[in-house]
């Protein structure tokens, strides 16, 4: 059995099939189990993700190295005096928000205590009267049958008045209440929207794998849509990453999902203006012998012969 007390990190179940995590941790393994640790040691701790020098490297054992791959993969993202996890708070509990569902669980559990105590008080008092009833059937009849009917029903309302402890229980509307189930988006119809845009051949959006991978990170694009309509954020991004890339480097669509290639601006190279060639004057047959002979004359010369050529010549 759990201690109630312990605090746990959420991992996603499909972690094992994210692209960018597997392709990541089968070249970095051990940056991969660093990032894990460092998850589950913010959770224990509730710092909201921030890791710092002396944790990383000695109690979660991380290498120069390890936290060189991890910021260079977007994993973590430097801060001063150590790191923040990339997207912590996305997937974990802040630390306020902790702390009021602990507050929660202990007036839940405190209004629950004197629920109970009201329910045992309800049972005795229903006993008692029970008690009283019987005692009241087992009279001879003629005692009975003297007795007003109103007073028998006037010692049972009085019993079980007496009966009844005073308890004042105010019970929290909001905990009662249960919050509605949010529509699932239609990722049927976004993903027929997509397919239009993208190359054929590139498009691999209708696989159970891609479309589980954009189910995943879809919390992920609507953080990054901000006010706007996350559909047609996505619909935007895709539109503007297939025009700005040649169509033998467009990555496929799980790979734009899950490198998060719709967080980037994607504009479409200028044409160079070509430069204007210069041409060299094409030297004549006999221009190029004498070149030629004077660049072999000149092997031959001695110094003085070649400062005498350089001032003008042997005439000079």
């Amino acid at each position: 059995m759990s201690n109630d007390t312990e605090i746990f990190a959420k991992l996603s179940a499909n972690l094992w099939m994210n692209e960018k995590f597997g392709e990541f941790a089968s070249v970095n393994p051990r940056a991969a189990i660093v990032w894990i640790k460092a998850i589950t040691f913010a959770a224990n701790r509730k710092n909201d993700g921030f890791i710092g020098e002396y944790t990383a490297r000695h109690l979660l054992g991380a290498t120069p190295k390890d936290l060189r791959l991890l910021v260079e993969n977007n994993f973590f993202e430097p801060r001063e005096n150590g790191w923040i996890i990339h997207d912590y708070l996305d997937s974990q509990f802040s630390s306020k928000e902790i702390n009021e569902m602990t507050k929660r669980r202990k007036e839940a559990a405190r209004k629950a205590g004197l629920a109970s105590a009201q329910a045992r008080a309800e049972k005795k008092a229903l006993e008692s009267v029970a008690t009283d009833v019987q005692r009241t059937v087992d009279k001879p009849l003629d005692d009975s049958l003297n007795e007003n009917p109103t007073d028998v029903q006037r010692q049972s309302n009085d019993s079980s008045t007496e009966n009844q402890p005073d308890i004042d229980i105010d019970i929290d509307s909001n905990l009662l209440i249960t919050p509605p189930t949010p529509s699932k988006p239609d990722f049927d119809g976004l993903l027929d929207s997509l397919e239009r845009i993208y190359p054929t051949n590139r498009f691999d959006g209708k696989t159970s794998q891609a479309r589980m991978q954009l189910e995943i990170e879809w919390p992920k694009i609507v953080k990054a849509a901000g006010e706007a309509d996350p559909f047609e954020f996505l619909e935007a991004k895709t539109r503007a990453y297939v025009g700005a890339t040649e169509e033998r480097f467009v990555k496929t669509f799980s790979r734009f999902i899950g490198w998060e290639l719709y967080a980037r601006n994607w504009e479409k190279p200028k044409p160079e203006t070509p430069r204007a060639r210069q041409v060299q004057p094409v030297k004549s047959r006999s221009q190029q012998n004498l070149e030629a002979n004077m660049a072999k004359t000149w092997q031959y010369m001695t110094e003085e012969e070649r400062a005498r050529y350089s001032q003008g010549g042997f005439n000079a």
